[in-house]
């Protein structure tokens, strides 16, 4: 082993000092850090479209089974990961990978067996409501831009250009399927959590 020199030992000692003094308080920094970044995190996903409106309800509803997502045609259902505690293993859609296209048939619902999806209309689902950051969208900023509104599934009930031709979200009419978010060139537009089919009037 080589020995130390004068210098390296001072300085090796001194930071094993630091170190050990300030252990406590790194510990009790990570520990109060923790529960405020979880409790923080907000939702980047939307629960898939007929999902029971109470989360608790959902939860103990829905096996994990992944029929939702195997029979979605566009691979827009996913499994959360662990980093999602209670959610961890269900099925969600995030809208900026692969939004929800509310397919006329459905068939993400029709292969649920649990009733964690109910069977609705595409006007009836209430995944969420879109919001638009009219400041980062491109039509305010003088450049040419329909997307949002010409793609669409729900059309004019949704969404539509206002007289100054800015777009404008119809919450009434908005289901937050995320076709809007996912070919926003701007990133203009979010998906707020809705209250679930159950509560949409």
């Amino acid at each position: 082993m080589k020995a130390l020199s004068r210098r390296q030992f001072f300085t090796q000692f001194g930071r094993s000092v630091v170190a050990n003094l300030t252990a406590p308080l790194r510990r009790r920094v990570d520990a109060e850090a923790l529960p405020s970044e979880q409790a923080e995190r907000k939702r980047s996903w939307l629960r898939p479209p007929g999902a029971l409106a109470d989360d608790d309800a959902f939860r103990a509803a829905c096996t994990g089974c992944t029929d939702c997502r195997d029979a979605c045609p566009y691979d827009s259902i996913r499994r959360l990961g662990p980093e999602w505690g209670a959610d961890a293993g269900m099925p969600a859609i995030i809208p900026e990978e692969s939004p929800c296209y509310l397919c006329e048939d459905m068939p993400c619902i029709g292969t649920c067996e649990t009733g964690a999806l109910i069977p609705c209309a595409k006007e009836d689902v209430s995944m969420g409501t879109a919001a638009l950051d009219a400041a980062s969208c491109y039509v305010s900023q003088g450049q040419p831009c329909d997307y949002c509104v010409a793609r669409c599934p729900l059309k004019d009930a949704a969404i539509s250009f206002s007289e100054s031709g800015i777009p404008v979200i119809k919450p009434e009419g908005c289901v937050g399927c995320g076709v809007c978010v996912y070919l926003c060139p701007g990133d203009a537009l979010a998906i707020g959590a809705g209250p679930g089919p159950t509560e949409k009037v």
